[in-house]
């Protein structure tokens, strides 16, 4: 109850302490790219500073083709400046001052009236933003509206590089929930991991004029094809040859924030289901069991909370272990990995492309349950099942999976076609 009054209150505490924390956006320099991200997006860390996998490779593979980056940090980001890649600059207090304010002008001149101010307010701050660091291109996580809507106002395309789950059934990608959307909030393009992505984008975005390229995912791209000069992968190489090498099979468990969230009816422990638990407690002499945590649980809302449930369950030095791989990276992880669960990670297509075979807990992935669409390429081609939360189950389902090995992995060499993407960003810089 506690810890779902704090996860309830804190975004109007973090709102309330930006106020005092001065912006450094105007700060920005000039740059041929500008990368916008979130702590979220940021498991990693490289020579002491927060690293964002997906949006910083991009980058990196930028500056190799002669661009210049910068980057900010969407609200309510801690890491900015010089504890993160590319040092991010912030505009927490600039959107605090106008949420505060928009709550004042929604109670003086009626919902409708306040929320259109904010929203034009935010559209203003984003269009100083790009004025100040004049960006040929923008590429963000789930851009939001307003900076869409700015990136039009200042003839500057915004593109949503893709993080996680692509499917019909998500309400920011899928055709029933975008079709009607305005051009206005939209990105001008979207960079996919696949072709299953791409296509499931394509339905809608095509007709709307919204360029959909796959471009592969700039993060296991690099460790598809290590290069020597690649710094931050050869270290990580050498990080991972220290995971347990011994006989056991191993099995990686991709937790997810936001459970206790997600099923507020139900009594658990917020971290992962009980019958995975029981899996995990009964089998530990037998399999190696890798639990990896999300961002939100390795510096986020949900770090304190993960982190005494997994000591209390299964003891401190286990849960050591699992921190320091958890913050190995992901594509170095799987390739020590005999088979992976998870509620509904999208660990779950990383983990096909390597022929690693996945186990779904979550019962809303069932026919007629809100994420029925999610992995369903996945599902179809046998690299992914949804099993039920009974422990009998699940011990049977390892047992099988182990004895069938691992499938073909299915990873594409799509570095073309992101260096294609780029090469083109740098001919509109000459």
């Amino acid at each position: 109850m506690l810890n779902d009054l704090k996860m309830l209150i804190e975004p109007y505490i973090e709102i309330l302490c930006n106020i005092f924390q001065k912006d450094t956006w105007q700060h920005l320099k000039q740059s041929d790219l500008l990368l916008v991200r979130h702590d979220n997006d940021c498991s990693y860390t490289f020579h002491k500073k927060a690293y964002a996998q997906i949006i910083d490779s991009f980058g990196e593979v930028a500056t190799k083709r002669g661009l210049t980056i910068g980057a900010v940090a969407t609200p309510f980001s801690r890491l900015v400046g010089e504890r993160a890649f590319y040092s991010p600059r912030s505009y927490n207090q600039s959107i605090s001052k106008i949420k505060i304010l928009g709550k004042f002008i929604r109670v003086i001149t009626g919902q409708n009236v306040g929320t259109e101010w904010v929203a034009a307010r935010q559209v203003d701050l984003w269009c100083k933003i790009l004025k100040t660091a004049s960006p040929i291109c923008v590429i963000g996580i789930q851009p939001n509206e307003s900076l869409c809507r700015a990136g039009k106002l200042k003839n500057i395309p915004i593109y949503d590089i893709q993080h996680g789950v692509i499917a019909d059934a998500h309400p920011w990608y899928g055709e029933i929930y975008r079709k009607d959307t305005s051009i206005q909030n939209l990105p001008d393009g979207f960079l996919c991991w696949d072709e299953p992505s791409t296509v499931t984008i394509s339905k809608w975005a095509v007709n709307k004029g919204i360029r959909v390229l796959n471009v592969g995912n700039p993060w296991f791209l690099r460790f598809f094809k290590s290069q020597n000069d690649d710094q931050l992968v050869n270290e990580a190489l050498a990080e991972g040859n220290k995971i347990d090498d011994d006989e056991r099979p191993r099995i990686v468990v991709s937790l997810q924030w936001g459970l206790a969230i997600e099923y507020p009816d139900r009594i658990f422990n917020g971290v992962i289901v009980d019958a995975l638990e029981q899996v995990i407690l009964s089998t530990e002499q037998s399999y190696n069991w890798i639990l990896r945590l999300h961002p939100a649980q390795l510096r986020g809302v949900e770090r304190e909370m993960c982190l005494t449930y997994l000591k209390k369950t299964f003891g401190a030095e286990k849960t050591q272990k699992w921190l320091q791989t958890s913050e190995l990276p992901l594509p170095v992880v799987l390739k020590k990995a005999d088979l992976h669960i998870t509620d509904s990670s999208t660990v779950v297509i990383e983990a096909a492309w390597l022929g690693i075979r996945s186990g779904l807990l979550c019962e809303k992935l069932e026919r007629g349950g809100k994420y029925e669409g999610y992995f369903s390429n996945e599902r179809n081609t046998g690299m992914a099942e949804i099993l039920s939360q009974n422990p009998q189950i699940i011990k049977q389902w390892i047992e099988d999976i182990l004895a069938k090995g691992h499938g073909q992995p299915i990873l594409k060499d799509s570095g073309r076609n992101l260096d294609d993407f780029i090469n083109e960003i740098a001919r509109r810089k000459s």
